[in-house]
């Protein structure tokens, strides 16, 4: 259940589609980015500076969090991500590169990190609803998220999230931190509602805590092995009114811009981590790339 663009795209980056202009060369539009859009995205990709840490309150380790800007930093959260999920069954343990996914080619995708010491001991990706893609979890739940579209959700999905070794207190502050950037980067950007998918023994925190509300029932998720995945929705009124204290604790102080700067990686590098993944080909990679010099991000709003 999606766009004429997504459908394409699709074919076009899964290799249904074979001809010498792989980029669909026609848009409506209304879907075309106009000049103004193409020198915005010109101008945050040359001039935004390194983003800002913020340190991690309530526990003694010093733990930072941030948006990823160099290349070790891309590179250690793709190793969390790998080493977590071949850890956990959900990717093959025979399988050899990064978990690095279509949609971490995407311009506007951005993984946030928590460094103690110089290292990456957690991480988490944002993925924005886009034209060219969709969402990760369309797979699965495409009525579900066709449904948030029509209504004019402008939604980011959270996905890719690791940690190694911090403590269940170190964690748990990590990630509220982590998250706190997440939802204010997310809202700065003009969006207004997150997706998830977890596995069930998971779904208690996710709503108890942060005031998560079930989008689709539990199914068989073949990007993780098959594993279970339930679908969860989330918005600023829903967070008000089923986490309060978590709603003020995302959003009672606003981070400075600084912090919520996010710079593109750079094409080398995606390509390089594209060659190098177990989740995509450099072909595919060469296409999004390619559909993101041609018309700008596609990124829905």
């Amino acid at each position: 259940m999606t766009t004429a663009l997504a459908t394409t795209a699709r074919q076009v980056l899964t290799g249904t589609q074979r001809h010498n202009n792989p980029i669909p060369d026609r848009l409506p539009v209304s879907q075309r980015p106009t000049r103004l859009d193409l020198a915005a995205a010109d101008r945050q990709t040359t001039l935004d500076l390194k983003p800002v840490a913020v340190r991690v309150p309530g526990i003694a380790k010093e733990i930072e969090v941030k948006i990823a800007s160099d290349r070790l930093e891309w590179e250690e959260a793709l190793q969390l991500v790998t080493q977590s999920y071949r850890s956990r069954g959900y990717e093959a343990a025979e399988t050899r590169g990064l978990r690095f996914t279509p949609f971490h080619a995407l311009p506007q995708t951005t993984t946030f990190v928590a460094k103690h010491a110089g290292r990456v001991v957690a991480t988490l990706s944002l993925v924005p609803d886009n034209t060219l893609l969709g969402l990760p979890m369309e797979c699965i739940y495409g009525p579900e998220v066709h449904d948030l579209r029509l209504q004019g959700r402008r939604m980011g999905e959270a996905t890719s999230l690791a940690d190694s070794g911090l403590g269940v207190r170190e964690f748990l502050q990590v990630f509220v931190t982590i998250i706190k950037l997440t939802m204010q980067y997310h809202v700065r950007q003009g969006g207004d509602t997150w997706v998830i998918t977890v596995n069930p023994r998971h779904r208690n925190f996710y709503g108890k805590v942060l005031g998560f509300v079930p989008l689709g029932p539990c199914r068989s998720y073949p990007c993780v092995q098959d594993a279970p995945a339930e679908a969860y929705r989330l918005d600023l009124d829903l967070m008000k009114a089923n986490a309060p204290a978590m709603y003020e604790t995302m959003f009672a102080e606003a981070l400075p811009p600084a912090v919520l700067s996010a710079p593109r990686m750079d094409a080398n590098l995606v390509r390089h981590f594209g060659s190098n993944s177990t989740q995509t080909t450099l072909r595919q990679v060469q296409d999004i790339l390619g559909y993101a010099e041609h018309y700008g991000s596609p990124r829905r709003w």
